[in-house]
């Protein structure tokens, strides 16, 4: 069980994607519509050092030089241009901790002006910073703070920084000044062979500091960048984690959702692709703090997934977005080429088995 019957509609289940088919259909006929979503990294950098970093390569981990981080002025710029395409949310996070770039609470407020909604992904260690407990309390339709652990010494093996209970303390804070608004603050724990052991424990934990929900699913050591140690910080316990979920879900009430996701895995919790082309992938569009735009949420910071860049003006995407080079990814054979976990792999089986196919498994013009 990955949820209760009652919380079937929520934010983790992938069958949300079916709320696409218009993108899909466009998608299957050729053409590449405005994403839903923008992925914006504002900020190439990090105040943590974790194991399972999905930014290792490019913030510390190859040599770059320095921090690439967007200007304020870029960044309204950037929020102005995706609301007037047409994109719906956006989420900042990403390729390092965007609570690192100084405008982004300002940045939350506008992309909220612009009549987007805004996620953000969050490592929590600048949480209780004032002006960013307003702007995401007032504004954020959802906080994710991957915690990954329930104890300081695992968290510190895991993250190398002792911030433990400085982010257990800024969740409560978040939680408590979210009271009565949208924003729903989750507790993450992204699962590995250091933590596997305490996902239980790190649900009660959620569970007593009020927030809405408690997420976990299985690393992946290729797309976690998880570099040689990769093979032994995967290696899980599978009935010990299955346990530890069972239990999790004996303490869920209506206030308080447990998910649990395997649905992107298969029985040894190593992630499956069931697709063939990467037909939502055109779902979000990737921007980061480098200056350029991503194929892939899955793929920052790798130039063969390059699409163009939206530096100097924001303006330049609609250049590239939809052209020869974006198709060719989209329906080349991208996907025996990647050997990450896929985000949006669900997205593009959808996407492929109810319109690309074109049997109609579904009937889905029957009410």
């Amino acid at each position: 069980m990955e949820w209760k019957k009652q919380n079937q509609y929520n934010s983790f289940n992938s069958w949300k994607g079916l709320l696409y088919a218009p993108q899909y259909a466009k998608i299957a006929d050729g053409e590449i519509p405005v994403p839903i979503e923008a992925s914006i990294d504002p900020v190439h950098a990090c105040n943590l050092s974790c194991a399972h970093c999905n930014a290792a390569r490019y913030i510390g981990g190859d040599g770059d030089a320095g921090v690439e981080m967007m200007t304020d002025k870029h960044l309204t710029d950037l929020v102005d241009f995706l609301a007037e395409w047409g994109v719906k949310a956006v989420c900042y996070g990403g390729g390092g901790e965007p609570t690192l770039h100084l405008g982004l609470s300002s940045a939350i407020k506008h992309t909220v002006d612009m009549g987007m909604e805004v996620g953000i992904a969050t490592n929590g260690v600048l949480l209780g910073r004032p002006d960013l407990l307003d702007a995401m309390s007032e504004c954020c339709r959802w906080v994710g703070v991957s915690v990954d652990s329930a104890k300081p010494d695992t968290y510190k093996e895991l993250k190398g920084q002792g911030f433990f209970q400085r982010v257990i303390t800024s969740i409560g804070q978040l939680v408590k000044a979210s009271d009565g608004k949208q924003c729903e603050v989750c507790y993450k724990f992204l699962i590995s062979s250091v933590n596997q052991r305490e996902i239980f424990e790190a649900c009660k934990i959620a569970k007593d500091l009020g927030v809405r929900d408690f997420h976990a699913r299985p690393a992946d050591p290729h797309h976690q960048g998880a570099g040689e140690g990769a093979g032994e910080l995967m290696m899980l316990d599978v009935d010990r984690v299955m346990e530890e979920f069972h239990r999790c879900h004996q303490i869920e009430t209506d206030a308080f959702r447990v998910f649990t996701v395997v649905h992107k895995f298969d029985e040894n919790l190593t992630p499956v692709k069931n697709f063939k082309q990467c037909y939502g992938a055109p779902l979000a569009i990737q921007i980061c703090a480098d200056g350029k735009v991503y194929f892939c949420v899955d793929q920052r910071k790798r130039k063969e997934f390059v699409l163009g860049k939206h530096v100097p003006d924001p303006k330049q995407i609609l250049e590239f977005w939809g052209g020869e080079e974006h198709k060719n990814l989209v329906y080349g054979d991208t996907p025996y080429f990647c050997k990450t976990r896929c985000t949006f792999g669900v997205y593009a089986e959808q996407c492929e088995k109810l319109f690309v196919r074109g049997d109609d498994p579904m009937c889905w013009k029957f009410t």
